[in-house]
Formats: structure tokens, sequence, C-alpha cells
């Protein structure tokens, strides 16, 4: 599935560094996209949570392709996918 296909649902996107942080520490991302031209101090920080936590990372994207994704009107560092809840 695309970037764009994942990020498109509001109640399900994560954007913003302090946000992916909070939701992989709770571990409820399944994807996190961090922009390959972000701070390397954040970027490290943010692959650092999502491999204590198991969180795919994806490196391959640009800070204004993240925020484009997201509707945004600025580049974004990162966003991420929360895993979708099933209803009990």
């Amino acid at each position: 599935m695309s970037m764009v296909a994942e990020l498109s649902d509001r109640k399900l996107r994560v954007v913003g560094s302090k946000q992916v942080l909070r939701y992989a520490a709770e571990a409820v991302l399944k994807k996190v996209y961090i922009a390959k031209d972000a701070d390397e101090a954040l970027t490290e920080r943010l692959r650092a949570a999502c491999e204590a936590h198991g969180i795919a990372v994806d490196m391959t994207h640009t800070m204004q392709q993240i925020g484009s994704a997201c509707h945004i009107d600025v580049g974004s560092a990162c966003a991420a996918v929360k895993k979708r809840r099933t209803v009990e």
C-alpha cells in the first residue's frame, strides 16, 4: 500500500514528531514514515523509539512528500499509521 493511501484516513493518521513519539511509546502504531531530509538527531530518536517497540519504519520520502500525503501545507519530519482497533 502506498504512503498516500495509508495516511489518507484521518482517524488512523498521526503527524509530527511529538505525537509519533507519544503513540510509539503506547505501542499503537503500525508504521512510521520518517523524512529522509529531516534533522538527523530527530530521525535517530524516532528510529530508536520505533525499534524499541517493533514498529516498521519507512525513510524513502521527503518532508514535503509526507506533509502533502497528510494534507498539510508544510513539510513534516514524520507521520505514522495507527493500528486498526477491532471492536470486541
